[in-house]
């Protein structure tokens, strides 16, 4: 494996499917849980890859956010804390992060990990289970030369077409 820039929904699906998860009420298929919560378990076992994060730690402050101690989401952060990299990105006085024009239209809750992305030239790769955003501005990233892994990515790319 690599170092990512992890979305938030990557450890929530991740924690839905472990089996001592309190989200019972995840709308995504078992199946579609067990290939997140299996990508997880293996990134968190590969002590060479490492999560990538903004030197403000906003990133880690939405993981603290939306995940409880007892999440394994939580606990794959919390372990990949020792080897994380930091990145420089800088915020409005909107508390949100800064990104080129381009991606002007782009989530401003997900502008953090967008920036995060871009400040890590290539380094590492977005992963994304779920978020149907980052598929709007696939064909910019990679014309930045950045990646996206999608875990779930017939899934969400159907769910993209549902909404466009």
């Amino acid at each position: 494996m690599a170092d990512h820039v992890v979305d938030t929904n990557v450890l929530l699906v991740a924690s839905a499917a472990h089996p001592y998860s309190p989200f019972a009420d995840s709308d995504l298929p078992l199946e579609q849980q067990q290939v997140v919560l299996d990508w997880l378990a293996a990134f968190r076992e590969d002590a060479s890859g490492r999560m990538v994060w903004d030197t403000c730690w906003k990133i880690y402050q939405e993981y603290r956010n939306k995940l409880t101690d007892q999440d394994f989401g939580l606990l794959v952060v919390t372990e990949k804390m020792a080897s994380a990299r930091f990145v420089e990105v800088s915020y409005d006085s909107t508390g949100a992060a800064i990104v080129p024009a381009e991606f002007g239209d782009f989530d401003r809750s997900d502008r953090k990990l967008l920036a995060s992305l871009l400040a890590d030239g290539g380094q590492s790769s977005l992963v994304n289970a779920t978020d149907t955003d980052w598929l709007e501005i696939e064909d910019r990233l990679l014309a930045h030369g950045l990646r996206i892994e999608l875990l779930l990515e017939r899934w969400l790319r159907a769910k993209y077409a549902e909404k466009h």
